[in-house]
């Protein structure tokens, strides 16, 4: 009896550090956690320790509510007093006497922890426990004194059996957690376990009250990143004001600024404010903003006091605050010294932009309002990158420029330029690039890279745009001239601007019908952008050799540019980039000529959803010839000549590209060969012929109307000379058409042969369609009898024995070409008939033939003759 009362008094006496806390009703059951725990207390200690309001003496409070027949549970929260050993010792053995944990006749139960002796006579009883006892110590980060820290080193040195240690602590504790660590035996739940997942979040009274739509739930959870206390006050003002806004700020500030900052040396609060800046940050940034030289140091100790900052994963020197806390530092900054957050962004702009980190320098100099020093920024830095099509990533940076600030310097004159060009406002650029000019004539002393952008932007705005090739020839070719004169020290992005500067002089001379030049300087491009990552020019060079290799015929190789291109934009999401429609066109073209119409016309609405609503000059006019070209291969040659008279006649009158002329010309002649029209196409090229200016596309296409009107000669000269032209798809072109010549001329064998080199590069090459262009019926015609013929003339794998006398047989000249032409089809199943109707000639005729055939051969019947054709290589 004397006992019992003893035990109450000493509770009475304990006041509120022993007894485990009450649990606030109703309980979120965190199973993932409960379970951590029971893992947990099997060894000899549990660490939890995270920051403020993350939820650790609840969690561990109502997971031992939970296992009330798992063995007794002691509880100590402790306090500033348990900095003495007296006190802290002697609570530590009355919570386990409370929690029934000490058995009758166990040195714990009389222990006087007061005298000298008795730290052994309580490591002693720890020994002889019985059975496992969980021992919880809430609070440690409470003690910090050496006695008491080197007291429970000796303990953990040897531990007690029987007891389990669960430590409830803010930050690292000073104890040699690390052999347990080492040895697999310590459990440790952290903030990121402690981290309320949805499911869990949705059952917190405070937000299970207010049945928070999923997305208003996630939104929570990302603003506090499971954080308990912030998301319940976030659900309470959104219960109250139905938005988060200010009472956000307010809700949360308090709370953060006095659990958290209150507590830390001024130092380190002023440290915290300063550096709260940043998303992320290191020590050399801190060191910047604070002007002190330990900063790493400071972020790993506010690491491992858990003031909610963390390491960033990926970046081990890097650290990152809370962003509730960034908030509430953010706005203490506001409120206690008005203007010093744009300063701070000032000095981590001039930081990143050292570290040549661009994309943070910008975003902190747009923070500042330092609209002067951001324009000189992009300029230096960033401006060769939105040239390149880089203008995700700056974009939204140049949109926060006032526009009343363009007017102050050349260097915001062209990001306003550069803005409007990502709108997609081309007047609006080319205007603002009139400013940048005048301003730039007005300013002192105007930067080297100020003039190299607004160089490059003129020529690709003011001349690209508009089809003035001859104007981006000039610039690129000045601009190339101006680079080589400085040094990569002097102008940073020295080699962005050549990159650029050796695309825009490339397509330039493509277009101006300048071929070998411009294969030179557009692989010069496409190089010098792939060694400084600029990949969209990469892409557009890339796009533009595709183009150059399919104008001079090479379908193959320009396949392999085109894919190349497409790839490139693919891995790096340009798919819908300006830069990449010249790539789509020459896809399209590519499939137009392996007769694939769907594919083609997907590639051309590609094209036209990259090119945007006002796509530049030269894309445009080639968008309609790929039209043209659909057009033609589909039968309807009449419409395609409308469209392309309608775009020669609205073409505008800055657009000088000869290619597109030629082009244009060379399609419209296409139509009229079909609708009947050749003395149209002889009269709109005999006049050009004697200069030796015409391409083979436009000989091929001359020599075909001259066959239609009846100038046979002229046309088998022109023809002879595409035929071996390293034009693939001329070359066909001529085949197919010395094949008609020749077969209208009744020359079986030549109009074989011919057809045969036609189908032969076509297969190779990968492309058909130009075989739609000729005459269906006599097309089929010429096919067949190819077929007939090479299925019956292909040498036998095993050869008849020869006669004697063979060796002295008549050669090939034995035979008139008339004769050759008939024995070509004797191996054929084809009767005499059937073989004077393919060579257009009587049948009379034929047997003659086959008479005179078989005298020469020495052959009394057509099989004979076969043989011994075989045998003396005429067949």
């Amino acid at each position: 009896m004397r006992e019992s009362g003893r035990i109450t008094a000493q509770a009475e006496w304990a006041g509120g550090r022993l007894g485990r806390p009450a649990v606030r009703q109703p309980m979120v059951r965190r199973r993932r956690l409960a379970e951590m725990l029971d893992a947990g207390v099997r060894g000899p200690v549990t660490l939890v320790c995270a920051g403020p309001g993350w939820g650790k003496s609840t969690l561990v409070a109502s997971w031992a509510e939970q296992r009330v027949t798992s063995g007794p549970i002691a509880w100590l929260t402790l306090g500033p007093q348990h900095n003495d050993p007296k006190a802290f010792w002697s609570d530590f053995v009355m919570a386990l006497r409370m929690a029934g944990a000490i058995p009758c006749g166990n040195e714990l139960e009389h222990v006087d922890v007061g005298v000298q002796s008795s730290f052994a006579q309580v490591l002693a009883g720890l020994d002889a426990l019985p059975t496992p006892v969980v021992l919880v110590l809430d609070d440690f980060h409470e003690v910090d004194d050496s006695r008491v820290i080197g007291g429970l080193t000796g303990l953990l040195h040897d531990p007690p059996p029987a007891l389990r240690l669960v430590l409830v602590t803010r930050s690292e504790p000073a104890l040699p957690l690390h052999r347990f660590r080492g040895g697999g035996d310590l459990t440790e739940i952290r903030a990121r376990h402690l981290a309320f997942l949805a499911p869990e979040a949705a059952e917190l009274p405070a937000v299970h009250r207010r049945r928070l739509p999923v997305e208003e739930l996630a939104d929570l959870l990302e603003r506090t990143e499971g954080w308990v206390v912030g998301l319940q006050l976030l659900a309470d003002v959104l219960a109250e004001h139905g938005a988060l806004d200010n009472g956000e700020i307010r809700a949360v500030s308090d709370y953060l600024l006095r659990e958290v900052v209150a507590g830390l040396p001024a130092k380190m609060r002023q440290f915290l404010v300063r550096t709260s800046v940043p998303e992320e940050i290191c020590g050399p940034l801190a060191d910047a903003l604070t002007g002190e030289s330990h900063s790493r140091r400071l972020l790993e100790r506010l690491e491992s006091g858990n003031a909610f900052v963390t390491r960033v994963e990926d970046r081990p020197s890097w650290f990152r605050y809370h962003p509730m806390l960034r908030d509430a530092l953010r706005h203490q900054i506001e409120l206690d010294r008005p203007g010093a957050e744009s300063e701070l962004h000032l000095l981590a702009a001039q930081w990143f932009a050292a570290e040549e980190q661009i994309g943070e320098a910008l975003r902190h100099a747009a923070e500042s309002g330092d609209w002067a020093y951001l324009g000189r920024l992009v300029v230096e830095r960033a401006m060769v990158r939105v040239l390149s099509g880089e203008q995700r990533s700056f974009g939204a940076v140049l949109l926060r420029i006032p526009p009343e600030q363009h007017a102050a310097t050349a260097e915001l004159a062209l990001c306003g330029a550069a803005a409007r060009y990502i709108s997609g406002d081309r007047a609006g650029t080319a205007g603002l690039l009139r400013l940048a000019r005048s301003v730039a004539q007005r300013q002192t002393g105007v930067a080297t890279s100020t003039d190299m952008t607004l160089r490059l932007m003129e020529a690709g705005v003011l001349h690209w745009r508009v089809g003035d090739m001859p104007g981006l020839i000039e610039k690129s070719t000045e601009t190339l001239k101006l680079l080589t004169g400085f040094r990569l020290d002097e102008l940073p992005s020295l080699l962005h601007y050549r990159a650029v500067a050796l695309n825009e002089k490339g397509a330039g001379l493509l277009w101006m019908d300048k071929p070998d030049h411009a294969d030179r300087y557009l692989w010069a491009a496409a190089t010098a952008a792939r060694s400084v990552g600029s990949t969209l020019t990469e892409i557009n060079a890339l796009s533009h050799l595709g183009l150059l290799v399919l104008l001079q015929g090479s379908v193959r190789e320009a396949t392999e540019f085109v894919t190349s291109a497409l790839d490139l934009a693919r891995r790096n999401g340009f798919d819908g980039a300006a830069q990449v429609a010249i790539a789509y066109l020459t896809h399209a073209l590519i499939e137009v000529g392996r007769d694939r119409a769907a594919e083609a016309q997907e590639a051309l609405r590609k094209a036209l959803h990259a090119g945007g609503e006002e796509p530049a000059a030269a894309p445009a006019v080639l968008a309609v010839l790929v039209r043209a070209h659909m057009l033609l291969f589909a039968g309807e040659a009449a419409a395609a000549r409308a469209m392309l008279r309608q775009t020669r006649a609205d073409a505008p009158a800055t657009l000088v590209a000869p290619v597109l002329e030629r082009w244009l010309r060379l399609a419209e002649s296409e139509a009229d060969l079909i609708l009947g029209g050749a003395r149209e196409v002889v009269a709109r090229y005999d006049r050009d012929l004697p200069r030796g200016v015409l391409n083979p596309h436009e000989l091929v296409c001359l020599a075909r109307a001259l066959l239609a009107v009846g100038e046979h000669d002229a046309a088998e000269r022109l023809l002879a000379r595409v035929r071996q032209s390293t034009d693939h798809v001329s070359a066909v072109t001529a085949w197919i058409a010395t094949a008609f010549a020749a077969d209208a001329e009744g020359h079986g064998n030549r109009s074989i042969d011919a057809i045969s080199r036609a189908v032969a590069i076509a297969e190779r090459e990968g492309f058909g369609a130009v075989f739609r262009s000729f005459d269906q019926r006599r097309l089929a015609v010429l096919l067949d009898r190819r077929r007939w013929v090479e299925e019956h003339t292909a040498t036998p794998a095993v050869m008849p024995p020869k006669r004697p006398g063979d060796e002295t047989a008549a050669p090939s000249d034995v035979l008139s070409e008339r004769e050759r032409d008939v024995l070509r089809y004797l191996p054929t199943v084809l009767t005499a008939g059937e073989i004077a109707g393919n060579l257009n000639i009587s049948i009379n005729t034929v047997k003659a033939h086959m008479r005179s055939i078989y005298r020469k051969l020495g052959a009394a019947r057509r099989r004979e003759a076969v043989v011994r054709a075989r045998q003396l290589g005429l067949l």
